[in-house]
């Protein structure tokens, strides 16, 4: 850490009354007058203060204690939103639209919340972007029946945009006036294109509404108004049968005209179904090609209309010439075109039926031929199915999985023609004690991720292997694959395991419960990227330890001593291109009954060493050391057999009430920026020490000072910035300037309310000498007092002032708050599979003492940014000279363009932001 200070300077001497009057952190308006308990800067690893607290001798090092006696609150400054931005969102969670496939097969348009996407299944990846207006949620988009260069597509507040999409040319855009729930498109006997929709009114009814005439787009005629919550249409026969369902109602339109023009009237007939209903398809034909035996009654040349019905239940229910019920006015047919042909194979819901097809709650496709009765298969995909698409010529099936990836398959050899995998993150529900009313808003989990500290555009994060269901309808999202995903070029690099997976072993026990798979909680990578550990965790379900227990003895901790938890260290394989298993450590942190978890981990800066801490309230430090093979030779001479052991381990239930087992509730730990100290933070209801936080020499493990009353409340995540130590709690932010020992807290908006229940997230970046914290507050709804949102947001502070720099509102909730390495920018990611980067605009700052040369790159031509040059391993800051500048930043800026064409190229002032920055370092 540095020496700012005047060696020369005398310091005071803390009174020993402050100490025994106990005083903690108070956050107000009045400036508190502050006091240094050591003499020097140099002279933090010393406790020389006679306010003491425990002192006693441990570990051979002497220990103190101090309280915090100067801390001050610091009023937030006008924000300067100026100098931050943030970028568009990329990666994200796929819809349950349907996916479509262009007529020429070449491409597949997948919906996101706010975006269209535009793949080109030759690579699998992303061509184009289509934004929706305003960041509204996507209800339907279709391809243009007349053109289909152009696609409809429908947004929630009642907006429809009209693109090019080969383009991305936006041609038209109006308003419906209402909120659209469901869109279907058909052409119309003249040739133009008929939009349908289901509207919703202010008074909670629904209509739908049928728009014919091209020339005026905003003027359409209602053709059905009902208090049904209808929530699904259905077009066929261009226009003249309809079909509009939700839950048990459906509801069938015909009408006898062609054309359909102002005066067109529908014949409507609802009908209840003693089942739910799930999805619908319907096959139009006329009797002189309809598939199978056909009758003297079917010669006709009329069109006919086959519907199939897949239920909540499993089975699929087909209705034959659904028009015959239609057009029976008297109703003499009744019973007879009601009584439908039931298939049934699935366990559970159907979730996506097609006519030769269909798709249930399972991972299996089955294609089921009517006239023979022989199923054909398609098992072990990864996750249950979701929707099931088939191109215009039907020699192709889009499979889209729960797991957001999407399979193309040949319908001949059902053999992969085609993947496209996006964010896979499916956010853990945490679980929370005592009642919840209907109205409180999901508590989401962290979600274990880091930015790669060489491939500075790769995201590493750990998502489910499968979304598998249990029986009660809930996910089994625990964690136990890793995915990298490159937030530049938005797409998917790898995936691997990083624990048992159950992919090709029995998921169902013999009561009929899923077997989950173990939950990966901790991922942390060395500077270098050579090195990553990794934490994972299983514990049996709880009415299966409770027949362990006698009486209520144990009941709230009814996993103690069944806990698998697992410290795994992985070495990266350049030749594979994969995270390779070099240790792996049972039961890291334990106690008599077991194993016992794991609150954090840190790597340590320009070194490879690890450091846990567990709720046994130990840390342990980590470094590897040569395996010996006793005389066997390696696969690699070059490249030594490593292990890891533990180095060193530190005791720290003395700061913590010992009488009480596995009181240590949260935990964070936090190497300095040279990795010369390591900050613990330890959070216990049982703690007498509140806001405890230790500084702890790192090289030879030792305890070197501690102070209480640094926060309030549980420590949720600390880090250093510089000298700085910040420290995020459920209440507040402390910055602890542990060389002047000066402590300064900002009041976060909400503390106090339901957000103090949402994890606080925290990341720090030493280029910009600022931090960023997660907020969360309820929004205050004038009209409705019953419905109280959360309102997410990214708030950036500057570390000198505690000024707010930037606040960024979210859509979802962010289970992931990153810093990209090198860079301004922080990347955030959302529940929803959102990642978002926020940065700064301008480049005053330098982010290292070297002056920038503009020249050298401006008269270096074009080949330095398209990566003609060889990109070379990262070198440590320390020891880069002044002369191989030009080369470490022509070798940045082609790490900005890559080897990436430019159709899944970023937007262009996220290219000019990294051109910058590469300039600027």
């Amino acid at each position: 850490m540095r020496n700012t200070q005047d060696p020369k300077r005398p310091s005071k001497r803390s009174r020993v009354g402050d100490a025994a009057l106990g005083k903690t952190m108070q956050i107000d308006d009045t400036r508190v007058k502050r006091r240094r308990t050591s003499q020097s800067k140099n002279d933090i690893n010393k406790a020389r203060t006679p306010a003491t607290i425990n002192s006693e001798e441990k570990h051979g090092v002497e220990e103190q204690c101090t309280l915090a006696r100067s801390v001050s609150t610091v009023q937030k400054n006008e924000p300067q939103y100026e100098t931050w931005s943030s970028t568009s969102m990329v990666a994200g969670q796929y819809s349950n639209l349907d996916p479509i496939f262009t007529s020429d097969d070449e491409y597949l348009l997948l919906g996101l919340e706010t975006a269209v996407h535009v793949y080109s299944l030759a690579t699998s990846r992303l061509l184009r972007t289509l934004p929706s207006t305003a960041g509204d949620s996507i209800t339907g988009y279709k391809l243009s029946p007349a053109n289909p260069n152009f696609l409809y597509v429908f947004t929630l507040s009642g907006s429809v945009t009209k693109w090019e999409w080969l383009s991305g040319e936006q041609c038209s855009s109006w308003e419906v006036g209402h909120k659209t729930i469901s869109v279907d498109v058909c052409l119309s006997d003249s040739g133009n294109d008929l939009l349908l929709f289901i509207l919703e009114r202010k008074d909670g009814t629904r209509v739908i509404a049928l728009n014919a005439s091209p020339s005026d787009a905003s003027q359409y005629m209602i053709i059905l108004e009902t208090h049904v919550q209808i929530t699904n249409l259905k077009v066929a026969c261009q226009g003249q049968f309809i079909v509009a369902y939700s839950d048990r109602h459906v509801f069938f339109g015909w009408t006898g005209l062609v054309q359909p023009s102002d005066s067109v009237r529908y014949i409507w007939k609802e009908v209840n179904l003693p089942v739910s209903v799930m999805c619908i398809d319907v096959r139009q034909y006329t009797a002189s090609n309809r598939p199978g035996a056909q009758g003297s009654k079917d010669r006709d040349h009329a069109e006919k209309v086959d519907l199939v019905l897949g239920e909540r239940n499993g089975s699929i229910l087909i209705y034959y010439d659904i028009l015959r019920f239609v057009k029976d006015e008297g109703g003499r047919q009744h019973e007879r075109n009601l009584t439908p042909r039931r298939l049934h194979w699935h366990r559970s819901s159907v979730n996506s039926v097609r006519w030769s097809k269909d798709g249930g709650h399972e991972s299996v496709m089955v294609l089921w031929q009517l006239d023979t009765g022989r199923k054909q298969f398609l098992p072990h995909l990864s996750s249950p199915i979701g929707n099931i698409v088939i191109s215009t010529s039907g020699n192709l099936y889009a499979v889209k999985l729960a797991d957001n990836s999407i399979i193309v398959l040949s319908a001949r050899e059902l053999q992969p023609f085609s993947t496209i995998t996006g964010l896979q993150l499916c956010p853990k529900t945490a679980k929370t004690h005592g009642k919840i009313s209907p109205e409180d808003q999901p508590l989401f989990e962290c979600v274990p991720a880091a930015m790669h500290p060489q491939n500075l555009d790769h995201l590493i994060i750990a998502v489910p292997a499968s979304r598998q269901m249990t029986q009660e309808s809930h996910p089994l999202v625990n964690a136990s694959m890793l995915q990298t995903y490159d937030i530049r070029t938005n797409s998917h690099i790898s995936r691997q395991a990083l624990a048992r997976t159950n992919a090709t072993t029995l998921k169902i026990g013999p009561d009929g419960s899923h077997i989950v798979t173990p939950d990966v909680t901790h991922i942390s990578v060395s500077n270098d990227g050579k090195w990553m550990a990794t934490v994972d965790s299983w514990s049996p379900y709880i009415r299966d330890m409770q027949a362990l227990y006698h009486g209520d003895s144990g009941i709230n901790h009814p996993s103690d001593g069944f806990q698998e938890t697992f410290l795994k260290f992985w070495r990266w394989n350049n030749a594979a291109n994969l995270w390779e298993l070099v240790t792996r450590i049972d039961g890291p942190h334990f106690c008599d009954k077991g194993s016992v978890r794991v609150l954090d981990v840190a790597v340590r800066a320009y070194s490879a060493e690890f450091a846990t801490i567990g709720s046994d309230a130990v840390l342990r430090f980590w470094c590897p050391s040569t395996r010996q093979r006793s005389g066997l030779k390696s696969d690699n001479p070059e490249e030594p057999m490593e292990t890891w052991k533990c180095r060193r381990a530190i005791d720290l239930k003395t700061y913590i009430d010992v009488g009480m087992a596995h009181s240590l509730g949260a935990a964070s730990i936090e190497f300095s920026q040279d990795g010369s100290v390591l900050a613990v933070c330890l959070g216990s209801n049982a703690c007498l020490n509140s806001g405890l936080a230790i500084l702890i020499d790192a090289q030879n493990c030792s305890v070197r000072y501690s102070r209480v009353g640094l926060y309030k409340g549980m420590p949720c995540a600390a880090a250093f910035v510089g000298c700085n130590l910040v420290v995020a709690s459920q209440e507040a932010v402390s910055v602890w300037d542990t060389v002047d020992d000066i402590v300064r807290a900002v009041k976060l908006p909400g503390s106090g309310s339901v957000s103090s229940k949402q994890p606080r997230l925290l990341a720090v970046s030493s280029e910009t000498n600022t931090f960023a914290v997660s907020v969360q507050c309820p929004q205050n709804h004038q009209h409705s007092k019953k419905s109280r949102m959360i309102r997410s947001s990214i708030q950036v502070y500057d570390v000198p002032t505690l000024a707010l720099l930037s606040e960024t509102t979210l859509g979802h909730h962010p289970v992931a708050l990153l810093s990209a390495m090198h860079s301004s920018d922080y990347v955030v990611v959302d529940v929803a599979a959102n990642v978002q980067r926020i940065g700064r605009l301008d480049q005053s700052f330098q982010s290292n003492g070297h002056s920038r040369d503009l020249g050298s790159h401006l008269n270096s031509g074009l080949g330095n940014l398209f990566g003609q040059h060889g990109r070379g391993k990262s070198q440590d800051p320390q020891h880069i000279t002044t002369g191989s500048d030009n080369q470490i930043q022509q070798k940045e800026l082609a790490n900005v363009f890559g080897d990436a064409p430019p159709f899944v190229m970023p937007p262009a002032n996220m290219i000019f932001r990294n051109v910058v920055d590469a300039l600027s370092s």
